[in-house]
């Protein structure tokens, strides 16, 4: 329905008479009957009886206007927020985050970011990258934090933190060899903890295993889980080996429930990002955050 010609309706509703309404909203009466004819036709009922000079609302006029009141009140609650989030950085913000920066990175992130903009609320969602980066390119969150660079062309990056790759295993494990060095070798015939498919870290692990002539199922895979937390929750109870960031594994390695397993073949540093939709409009909100530094 044309908004215009609601408007048209509810103005003749409230003034009950065509003219008056053409007056108020500076159109001609033929204008205002014409919208509401139109109206009357779209819904294929009448909304007024027209009594001489009296305009009178039937039924459905009285269903129609009752209605609209509320949603011209949710129009105008609407274009008073809209204002406020033009001008102001308010208003509520959707973050896809892979799961190390949901927990290593974008907390400490908040904590500043809410210091200096108290007035910008946040819903997270955490997902592996690959989703993440879906969901931003098409739209449905408007930034998100991940562990890899999007190829997407519509997706506007940048580099947010660093980290390193490394391999833990509980030192109470009955299975894991002393050694100062892991050799391939010997990690083959260990078990793995193994992130599932759409891991950035799980993609770092396949790329340095492929430099070495090897694949995922070249090793001993025990355990497939979902998150970072669930890997290293397995790694520490002994259930198996563990790649994963060492930013999320510190804490881990300080109170020494994992340690740090020595194998320059797989070890390296990566990346996380953040990302958003290089073509969507940009509230102050979200341009404050996308522009934020740590």
């Amino acid at each position: 329905m044309d908004i215009r010609k609601l408007e048209a309706f509810c103005k003749v509703y409230e003034l009950q008479s065509f003219s008056k309404a053409g007056e108020a909203m500076f159109l001609s009466q033929p204008t205002i009957s014409s919208h509401v004819a139109n109206l009357e036709d779209e819904l294929g009922v009448k909304l007024f009886d027209r009594l001489g000079r009296k305009v009178m609302p039937t039924q459905a006029g009285d269903v129609l206007y009752e209605n609209m009141v509320s949603i011209f009140r949710n129009l105008d609650r609407a274009k008073a927020a809209i204002e406020v989030l033009r001008d102001r950085v308010v208003g509520e913000l959707q973050v896809g985050c892979s799961t190390i920066p949901s927990h290593s990175i974008l907390p400490g992130m908040l904590k500043a970011f809410s210091a200096k903009y108290p007035e910008v609320t946040f819903t997270v969602h955490t997902a592996d990258s690959a989703e993440v980066i879906r969901r931003v390119a098409c739209g449905d969150w408007p930034v998100g934090i991940v562990g890899k660079k999007p190829e997407e062309e519509e997706l506007t990056s940048k580099l947010l933190a660093e980290d390193e790759t490394i391999l833990v295993a509980s030192p109470k494990a009955p299975w894991l060899p002393t050694m100062a060095t892991y050799d391939l070798d010997t990690l083959m015939g260990l078990p793995w903890v193994m992130r599932t498919k759409g891991s950035a870290t799980r993609m770092v692990l396949e790329n340095a295993l492929a430099l070495t002539g090897h694949t995922l199922q070249n090793l001993n895979i025990r355990c497939k889980v979902e998150g970072t937390c669930e890997s290293l929750a397995h790694a520490a109870c002994g259930v198996g080996v563990c790649f994963t960031s060492k930013l999320a594994a510190q804490p881990l390695l300080e109170n020494g429930e994992v340690i740090q397993l020595r194998a320059p073949a797989l070890e390296g540093r990566r990346e996380f990002y953040l990302v958003h939709h290089g073509g969507r409009y940009m509230f102050p909100a979200l341009k404050a955050f996308v522009e934020f530094h740590l």
